[in-house]
């Protein structure tokens, strides 16, 4: 991968780009703690302090604080730095990674926009049940004590040849440096620079010159699935030199084996060869013990709603009533609704308005005063239709907020509709 990325501080530094970044730090209740209130209060001095860190590359993490935690059977060490000084990191990193996301290859996921491990899992199975025999051999690794291990030489030998921009060089630098060896866990620059160091030395490896048509990979965890015996044994022998190359090493676990003969233990969930999804015996254990303990009406709605969200993902069904005593079906029954900050969210599929302009809908819901990356006080508008079921869509058009608002004070929701484009490179409800 040749490309090299020029003038990002000139990005990071803008006015609006650091202002979200504050923003973004700040969110939820981040804003009532000491050092919230005071970066509030003195907001236009920060930002502008912020921008010209950035354009003279001078932004430093400062001290950190570690933090110890188990998760699972895991001993981490995390560690983090002062809100005023993740405000500027934040600021770089989505420069950075507005440049970086796009060469990543599509078999890649964690930490990049718009591809979670829900993502990954989709595609993995869709591949598994369009092409049988040619996943009929599955191998997994993970990496070792990834962040721990990492050289910071190599990976700054990385950013050095992708990026060609000084200032960015220099901070960039500072935060791989901040601990005596390894990189830091938890850190924002920490996840997308691990991510470009994989890139590299095996996603392109195996995509681009040795053609691994399933290879995919989730941070450090690979998972590659082939019919052939021989050509598989090649890519893991490639797969594992790369590895060394970087000065790593791959746990003990890897393993090969037929998939009809064991499900895949990937992304949370066990996948098996025919396509169905079931969650992992630790999480439904997890789950079985804190439901049987939690008694508050308030918390068992908190557990239902994210053993919910697992379960949807998978065939989960008979799981999800057994454990619960109700139907996934009826799950709205409860009276539960996702939130962020006050607002609903929808879950349903994204799409924008010329894709359903001309097809009769039913308008079932919508959220106000919603901030996307086009701007702010924007409306986001639940609606459904019979071919396509539940959907959502974002819009600024003041014809269609008025109507919306006016529909919820006459109490006419949900309403019967057809959008059509109002003449004026706009839309509107008829």
């Amino acid at each position: 991968m040749s490309r090299t990325h020029k003038h990002i501080t000139e990005e990071a530094a803008r006015y609006e780009n650091v202002s979200d970044s504050l923003d973004y730090e700040l969110r939820g209740k981040r804003k009532n703690t000491w050092e919230g209130r005071w970066i509030l209060a003195h907001r236009e001095w920060v930002i502008r302090a912020t921008m010209s860190s950035i354009r003279g590359g001078t932004l430093r993490p400062g001290s950190y604080r570690t933090k110890v935690i188990k998760e699972r059977g895991k001993v981490r060490t995390i560690q983090s730095v002062s809100r005023l000084r993740s405000i500027g990191i934040h600021a770089v990193m989505k420069a950075v990674e507005a440049r970086m996301d796009r060469t990543f290859v599509c078999d890649t996921a964690a930490s990049i926009k718009g591809r979670g491990s829900h993502y990954l899992l989709r595609r993995m199975v869709r591949d598994m049940l369009r092409d049988r025999k040619g996943t009929s051999l599955t191998y997994k690794d993970d990496i070792n004590k990834f962040y721990q291990s990492t050289s910071q030489d190599f990976l700054m030998g990385i950013v050095r040849k992708t990026f060609r921009d000084r200032p960015l060089m220099r901070i960039l630098e500072r935060w791989v440096r901040m601990l005596p060896e390894g990189i830091s866990i938890g850190m924002r620059p920490s996840q997308g620079l691990e991510n470009l160091l994989l890139s590299i030395v095996s996603d392109h490896l195996m995509k681009d010159k040795l053609g691994a048509r399933y290879y995919r990979r989730y941070c450090d965890d690979r998972v590659i699935q082939d019919g052939s015996n021989y050509r598989l044994t090649a890519h893991i022998r490639a797969m594992r030199k790369c590895i060394d190359d970087a000065g790593l090493t791959l746990k003990s676990s890897a393993q090969l084996w037929p998939t009809k003969s064991r499900r895949i233990d990937f992304l949370g969930f066990m996948v098996s060869h025919d396509g169905r999804i079931a969650l992992r015996k630790t999480t439904k254990q997890r789950f079985a013990r804190r439901w049987a303990r939690v008694r508050s009406l308030k918390r068992r709605r908190e557990l239902i709603a994210s053993f919910y969200g697992l379960c949807k993902h998978g065939h989960c069904a008979h799981l999800f009533k057994a454990l619960t005593g109700m139907k996934m079906t009826q799950f709205a029954e409860i009276g539960f609704v996702y939130q962020r900050d006050g607002k609903k969210e929808f879950s349903a599929h994204k799409v924008s308005l010329r894709e359903i302009t001309n097809e009769p809908l039913t308008v079932l819901d919508f959220e106000t005063d919603i901030k996307t990356r086009e701007g702010e006080g924007r409306y986001v508008v639940l609606v459904s239709s019979e071919k396509t079921g539940e959907r959502k869509f974002f819009t600024n058009s003041d014809k269609m907020k008025k109507a919306l608002d006016m529909a919820r004070e006459k109490q006419m929701i949900p309403f019967d509709t057809v959008i059509k484009a109002d003449g004026g490179y706009g839309y509107m409800f008829t």
